[in-house]
């Protein structure tokens, strides 16, 4: 079992409607919410979130974070993806999230209005090798083997999680850098554009 502690809570702003203005208003999210949007707890979505803050806070110094100009890329992971969607608005279909073959826990964060871009990355060595050597056995684990592996696996996730990570503030292990970023498109063939933004700048 995780234990939660104080988490970052995320301040985003959006538009109004399906063809709307901004909103006047920002709304608060906390990990709860982001658990019920990915389904559970796990090492990745708090180290994702942890991430996200980081880079977040890099990009949008005022603490407000624009959800309706956003773009990101990470490794192809469930957890990372789905805190980066959820977090910055950020999707596939709209040709504003991307993913990359290269491990560990990283994110780039783009503003598609200027185009300022910051790359955020978890301290090498910060997550135990023991936990990334258990995720690995899982694929040649035996049939009667798994079970248990997958328990220990979750124990040695929540504890890292409970006994490590929960008692660091997100800024001690996860570092945000301004970088020089040409996006590249998103090849998706479904690709659609966002009418919920098209007119966020009209005035009221």
């Amino acid at each position: 079992m995780i234990i939660v502690t104080k988490l970052p809570v995320f301040t985003v702003l959006d538009t109004e409607s399906s063809h709307g203005r901004y909103s006047q208003s920002t709304i608060k999210i906390t990990f709860d919410d982001m658990v019920k949007f990915h389904g559970h707890a796990c090492d990745g979505l708090y180290r994702g979130t942890y991430a996200l803050s980081v880079g977040l806070k890099s990009l949008f110094p005022n603490d407000i974070i624009d959800r309706t100009d956003i773009r990101t890329i990470s490794r192809n992971s469930p957890c990372l993806g789905d805190a980066a969607s959820y977090l910055t608005g950020a999707r596939v279909r709209f040709g504003t999230q991307d993913v990359a073959g290269v491990p560990g826990v990283w994110y780039i964060l783009q503003r598609i209005s200027t185009e300022e871009a910051v790359k955020v990355a978890e301290e090498p060595g910060f997550f135990p090798g023991e936990v990334l050597d258990a995720e690995a056995s899982l694929d040649i684990a035996t049939r009667e083997e798994l079970p248990a592996k997958l328990d220990q696996l979750k124990e040695l996730q929540d504890n890292w999680v409970n006994n490590i990570l929960l008692k660091t503030k997100p800024e001690d292990h996860y570092y945000a850098k301004r970088i020089d970023y040409k996006w590249k498109e998103v090849k998706y063939e479904n690709t659609g554009i966002r009418s919920d933004i098209k007119f966020k700048n009209v005035m009221r």
